[in-house]
């Protein structure tokens, strides 16, 4: 009995509090990796009547966590599973939510008379960023979601990253050099390459492709197909757009684009902490679809798919949303396309914010399984446990300054099932990876192809003979 009553006193100072709150972690789980930012109320921002010492926005010490985060802390079981394809981890960052989680748990303890004294005591509490986590922590994350996957009594650390960035961003101004120019980029032409705006629908000069102007053209249509930026301004990306209207065309789908006056979801800059940003894009965005009368829209970019279909709701954007891997998978079902099976070894990498994100990992398997059929290979990590190639959550416009590149070695995990093609449903995915093959100088021998585009050279072209 002494044993035991010793034991239940020391219990919240070890590493077995878990026994304790591990039910009640499960029970207040969210379910799935967060496919939305934590939402900032910005209106003290621009309050000039507001005390500037009383602004709070995202989370600079502990007392601006929520409770969730705490109960996490003293919850994490230390196995380490997040940290098996954690993309940062693997490749030498200083990144484990094992690691966030112990560090964080510690802090609480240390400071746990001002947290409890409030006040003068809580303000001047020490910032998270610097403190306990740094910044090269906070901004190795790609925010994959795999470490929240794994878990196995579902912790969740995405959010906490999310609000702490808001802080370092809109209240600090610290953050990563790179994104000052993605910033810019997106305030001045709305994308990220810093193109200009009015040159977004470039990309289908020549494919005759209807545009949509007034709510009149959108009733005339069914789908609205939304290209985003990755598919506008980039070549390879653009490669995907002009295959995937072969596609609507071939199985007849009533379809239109915005060209010039698309405008940007901001995902980007929203996993980036610019809250104030993405709000301003938002609000154009939503504006936009609902004065055209926008009801039903297809996307090739995961991440507008899921800003679009979850995030987007909270905003007054309320529409029906669907990724490209599943619009073909669909017209494949139903007969309005046919494809010829490929000889080629394709290597499928399951996209983060498709899969994990969205639990659609069966969409591009059965797309591809008539295209490559028993020629069709997965990663050694693949579906759920999946490695990120490393351009999420901003990382795409960063460089890596620590460890080895995260792309090189998702490409190196697929080398040896030899394959001719890695195959994705990504945009993002498809340069990172591309970028992979360079540095191994294997990009002669296999080649990145989205789903679209192996579709479209493996499609039997009825219309066209006709």
């Amino acid at each position: 009995m002494t044993m035991v009553c010793v034991f239940l006193v020391l219990m919240p100072l070890g590493e077995h509090f878990h026994i304790v709150t591990a039910l009640p972690a499960l029970f207040f789980r969210r379910g799935r990796p967060a496919n939305a930012v934590p939402t900032v109320d910005l209106s003290p921002l621009t309050d000039d009547s507001a005390d500037a010492s009383e602004l709070r926005v995202g989370a600079r010490s502990v007392a601006d966590l929520v409770w969730k985060d705490a109960l996490d802390a003293f919850t994490c079981t230390e196995c380490g599973r997040c940290k098996d394809a954690c993309p940062a981890f693997q490749t030498g960052k200083p990144l484990s939510m094992k690691g966030v989680n112990d560090s964080l748990k510690h802090h609480l303890l240390e400071q746990r008379k001002a947290i409890l004294a409030g006040g003068a005591a809580q303000a001047n509490l020490p910032a998270l960023v610097g403190d306990v986590i740094s910044d090269d922590t906070l901004w190795s994350c790609t925010t994959c979601g795999y470490c929240e996957a794994a878990c196995p009594i579902e912790l969740e650390l995405l959010p906490k990253f999310y609000r702490l960035r808001q802080h370092r961003v809109m209240m600090d101004g610290e953050f990563p050099a790179e994104l000052k120019n993605v910033f810019d980029a997106y305030e001045v032409q709305s994308n990220p390459w810093g193109l200009p705006a009015d040159t977004r629908g470039d990309w289908a000069r020549g494919l005759d492709v209807p545009l949509i102007r007034s709510a009149a053209d959108m009733a005339g249509v069914e789908w609205l197909f939304y290209v985003g930026s990755a598919e506008s301004f980039d070549q390879n990306g653009q490669r995907i757009a002009r295959a995937f209207v072969e596609i609507l065309r071939e199985a007849g789908v009533s379809f239109g684009i915005l060209g010039a006056q698309e405008p940007t979801t901001g995902e980007c800059v929203r996993r980036a902490g610019n809250e104030m940003l993405f709000q301003q894009l938002a609000a154009t965005l939503v504006e936009s679809f609902n004065g055209l009368g926008v009801k039903r829209i297809v996307t090739c970019d995961p991440h507008a798919f899921n800003s679009l279909r979850n995030e987007y709701p909270e905003f007054g954007g309320h529409w029906e949303v669907a990724h490209h891997t599943q619009f073909i998978a669909r017209l494949l079902a139903e007969g309005r396309l046919e494809v010829r099976p490929t000889h080629e070894r394709v290597l499928l990498h399951d996209p983060c914010y498709l899969g994990r994100h969205n639990g659609e990992f069966e969409a591009p398997r059965a797309v591809l399984g008539r295209v490559a059929r028993d020629k069709l290979l997965e990663f050694p990590l693949h579906r759920e446990k999946s490695m990120c190639c490393g351009a999420g959550g901003a990382r795409m416009w960063m460089e890596e300054h620590i460890g080895t590149r995260i792309n090189v070695t998702r490409v190196e995990q697929g080398l040896p099932q030899r394959p001719q093609v890695i195959a994705t449903a990504c945009p993002y995915c498809s340069v990172m990876l591309g970028d992979g093959l360079k540095a191994k100088n294997l990009n002669e021998s296999i080649v990145t192809r989205d789903v679209a585009e192996l579709v479209a050279a493996a499609m039997v072209r009825k219309r066209a003979s006709g």
